[in-house]
């Protein structure tokens, strides 16, 4: 997601004033494999503040305001030490200058973060040596590191040092995910991912909560899914995500939906669900068979766009095999399309049928989230989450709310903006298929 920009008055505090400084400046964090390189790497020298190992947070407003500014200290420098395979965190505070109405870091980390961390060397190497039998034990139970992820449902008894684990977790989303919370992970509808590499280190989790679905099953929807930075590009968040559809088939679960994704896990969702979806002969022959049923009815003189639509069958399908709802199928369903239309006689034509299916799309998706919302003299239009069109109404018979027809002008805008999302997503798909090689040279 977008960084929070801070205001301008703000920004020149932070750099006017040495005891005003951005709190990204200030706070870093780093792995440890090992609870005695804490002091190995206090003892290092100035010039190795910025080391490749270091990464910083990407939002701090939750701990420090919305203005993201630390106060009150000159030279600060937050360090957080997380131990590799339990997460336990050691706080160091650095400080050359702190003056009497200087921000409470420690009761920031504590109350607004969460952060259970210690500053202590020895009770640090104590809380990890503690912690590494019992998660081992309870990690093996869950049936080990599978695929570079272990699944598991915090709240059952046999999973207290993983819900604890958890726990431990919860802060991150915090400085990763803006508006992110914590989750009650003693509640049973939960359900955690850990992705996990070969030397047991933490690289990212998600979490996934269950819904029940009439009659007698279930939908799941992944809400939480982050890598952190050093292990983020190794495929971590598509092993997190196929497990979880794993999961869902085991389950017999519905479908997998995701709360409110980024553009950028919706990139790679439509990667790992494309490459599933291309990988089920079912989905492949249907395309193939409407691609071929399209070009016979052109050549007939008809204009059968819809024949390359997917069919009741085909999201029933969708469903039942690999667990996608309706609204991804579709999404995922344009690369498959011009997948299968660039490799036929409609190659030269693909790109402009697909750009059809997805003006479709488009429309029917604005269609249904415009809010109409009316004053004495206005009416207002939701378009999307962030823009709206504001147009006049009248009275109509027996004094009904109507709404006038747009202007010539409100009409321009309206086309040159379908028209921007349509160019948009369409430069997506062509990405993506050519990413994966689908798209005939």
């Amino acid at each position: 997601m977008a960084k929070r920009a801070r205001v301008d008055e703000d920004q020149d505090e932070a750099r006017e004033d040495p005891y005003a400084v951005p709190a990204e400046e200030v706070m870093r964090i780093t792995y440890v494999n090992d609870p005695a390189e804490v002091l190995a790497l206090q003892a290092s020298s100035e010039e190795d503040h910025d080391h490749d190992r270091w990464f910083r947070p990407a939002f701090t407003h939750q701990v420090f305001g919305q203005d993201e500014v630390v106060r009150g200290y000159e030279g600060c420098l937050v360090s957080v030490y997380l131990h590799a395979t339990t997460m336990h965190a050691f706080v160091s505070i650095e400080t050359k200058g702190k003056q009497a109405n200087a921000d409470d870091i420690p009761r920031l980390l504590d109350e607004n973060l969460g952060l259970q961390y210690t500053s202590d060397a020895k009770e640090f190497e104590e809380r990890v040596r503690a912690t590494e039998p019992k998660l081992r034990e309870e990690t093996a139970r869950a049936g080990g590191y599978e695929g570079g992820v272990v699944s598991y449902q915090p709240h059952r008894e046999d999973c207290t040092a993983l819900r604890e684990l958890h726990d431990r977790l919860q802060f991150l989303p915090l400085l990763y995910v803006d508006g992110a919370n914590y989750i009650d992970n003693t509640d049973p509808r939960w359900s955690v991912y850990l992705g996990v590499s070969s030397n047991g280190t933490i690289c990212g989790f998600a979490t996934v909560y269950t819904f029940y679905a009439y009659p007698a099953r279930e939908r799941l929807r992944l809400s939480q899914i982050l890598v952190l930075p050093p292990h983020r590009g190794r495929g971590v968040a598509s092993s997190l995500l196929r497990r979880a559809y794993d999961d869902a088939a085991r389950r017999g679960a519905i479908d997998l939906t995701v709360e409110d994704p980024s553009e950028e896990f919706q990139a790679l969702r439509e990667r790992v669900d494309l490459r599933r979806v291309l990988g089920d002969a079912f989905f492949e022959n249907f395309a193939r068979d409407a691609v071929a049923r399209h070009e016979l009815q052109l050549r007939n003189g008809m204009r059968p766009d819809a024949l390359l639509m997917p069919t009741r069958d085909v999201y029933a399908q969708a469903e039942d095999r690999l667990k996608i709802h309706r609204a991804q199928l579709r999404k995922v369903w344009e690369c498959v399309l011009l997948r299968e239309l660039s490799r036929g006689k409609l190659a030269d034509v693909a790109r402009d049928l697909v750009a059809k299916v997805v003006e479709q799309r488009l429309s029917t998706r604005l269609s249904e989230q415009r809010l109409q919302r009316a004053s004495s003299n206005k009416h207002v239009i939701d378009r999307s989450k962030d823009d709206f069109i504001m147009t006049r109404v009248f009275l109509g018979a027996g004094g009904k709310r109507e709404m006038a027809e747009p202007t010539e002008e409100e009409a321009r805008r309206i086309r040159e903006e379908d028209e921007g999302r349509v160019d948009g997503r369409m430069a997506k798909v062509v990405a993506l298929a050519g990413a994966l090689e689908v798209v005939a040279s």
